[in-house]
């Protein structure tokens, strides 16, 4: 499928950059296929990618997104994906945000949106309670920012490469991005915080990350959702811009964890442990989580997701040629965190702008939002501030790791009628957000 590539220049230069989506008319009015004109696709076609979606700020700095979407009945998925952003300096900025979503019908026709957030990778020096889990505040952490702005190693180029909507089999779809040589800012989670994050003073790079979303619809109208997520190995570190070797730095009782944070728009639904029904109330400090999650939805308490958790994971060292296979047995393990302030700060600009993204995608592709809301700009006023106030924050942890190149497969499931589906009429909508390999669900009412 070919890129197809609009310019375009709205007013505010962090909209432009970010959010392709604010033109044309979804800010203002919207029917069904005017979605063509930001993304030269609509939302009636079974699957597509534009890997070209150019958006340019009046100063000349512009940026280029993908998005990659699915459609098969009343289920749609997609993906928006930054590429690069250029600056009128000469700055080339690459950075793997990425919001993935799902639209559908549960069996009671409650219409849910749920939507991917990866915030940042977590790395603690595990010293407290024996669990192998971040203990923030109790042990040394620091947090991995992947971003290229200023890269140290002038002899390596970061690439990003989308991988476009592909029909793999029947009923079953793949898309997402890959991100290779990434630099990334070491920041300290305690002291130090500020100066770690406004200097380099320690920086990494990553031979790549690459998320992948693989999607199976079965016979019954389950879907599930499987996130093919790999970080690749560290291979060069610099400290106060003096070149070391990553094992100087990388201890071998460091663990990482890729973190996600948990956005609620309004109550309509609860979280449960799925082994015995039983409530989760939002932790002011790491708690272990043994089994999977459900997330219960309207005033019955429907199940609409489940998510897998303590998914095993593999371990390469690239330093071989070919790779040396270290494990392919590792158990992940499953936590949610405390939040703290330091982390609200690392993703203040991109909570508005995934609440704003989001409620653009669930506007086009929902009439009863269209209903419920008098226009897109409604519901970004009511969802907007949702992002930042979320007391839910999940982890998945890697104890394995020594610098080296991981990969998991989480898969999540959710409940459908995609198969079965009767049109028309629909209940409570649920609009949630997900993260890499866990979920953050919010049920947005009708307004009275």
């Amino acid at each position: 499928m070919h890129a197809f590539k609009r310019n375009i220049t709205p007013a505010l230069l962090l909209a432009v950059l970010l959010a392709p989506m604010s033109v044309a008319p979804f800010v203002v009015a919207y029917a069904p296929g005017d979605e063509a004109q930001v993304f030269g696709h609509t939302f009636s076609e079974e699957y597509w990618t534009n890997s070209s979606i150019i958006v340019k700020g009046a100063d000349g700095t512009n940026a280029s997104l993908t998005t990659s979407f699915v459609h098969v009945g009343e289920f749609q998925a997609f993906l928006i994906a930054f590429n690069e952003i250029n600056t009128t300096d000469g700055q080339r900025i690459v950075l793997p945000y990425q919001l993935f979503g799902m639209h559908y019908k549960t069996p009671e026709n409650k219409e849910v949106f749920i939507g991917a957030i990866f915030a940042f990778l977590l790395v603690h020096n595990e010293s407290y309670g024996s669990n192998d889990l971040p203990d923030v505040g109790n042990e040394n952490a620091w947090y991995i920012v992947p971003v290229t702005s200023n890269s140290p190693w002038t002899d390596v180029t970061a690439k990003v490469e989308p991988i476009p909507a592909t029909l793999v089999g029947p009923n079953h779809y793949r898309f997402g991005m890959r991100y290779t040589n990434m630099t990334a800012r070491v920041v300290s989670a305690q002291g130090g915080f500020w100066l770690s994050l406004l200097l380099p003073l320690v920086t990494v790079l990553f031979s790549e990350i690459v998320i992948q979303y693989d999607i199976t619809i079965a016979a019954d109208g389950a879907i599930s959702t499987e996130t093919l997520y790999t970080i690749g190995q560290v291979t060069r570190a610099r400290v106060l811009n003096i070149e070391v070797d990553p094992s100087a730095i990388i201890l071998p009782s460091m663990e990482i964890s890729a973190v996600h944070y948990l956005a609620v728009f309004t109550s309509k639904y609860n979280v449960t442990r799925s082994s015995d029904g039983n409530r989760i109330v939002p932790p002011t400090a790491t708690t272990p989580l043994p089994d999977n999650i459900t997330i219960r939805v309207g005033n019955d308490s429907e199940r609409a997701f489940d998510i897998g958790l303590g998914r095993n994971y593999a371990l390469y060292n690239e330093s071989t040629d070919p790779w040396d296979l270290i494990g392919d047995n590792y158990v992940a393990l499953n936590c949610l965190l405390g939040a703290r302030g330091s982390d609200f700060l690392l993703i203040a600009w991109q909570a508005p702008l995934s609440a704003f993204l989001f409620a653009h995608m669930a506007y086009g592709l929902s009439a009863q939002l269209r209903t419920t809301y008098s226009s897109v700009q409604d519901m970004v006023n009511h969802v907007g501030t949702a992002f930042h106030n979320s007391q839910w924050w999940y982890a998945v942890t890697f104890p394995e790791w020594n610098g080296l190149r991981v990969q998991q497969d989480p898969v999540y499931v959710a409940y459908t009628n995609v198969i079965t589906s009767q049109t028309g009429g629909g209940g409570i909508i649920v609009v949630a957000a997900v993260v890499i390999g866990v979920v953050a669900l919010a049920a947005v009412a009708r307004k009275r």
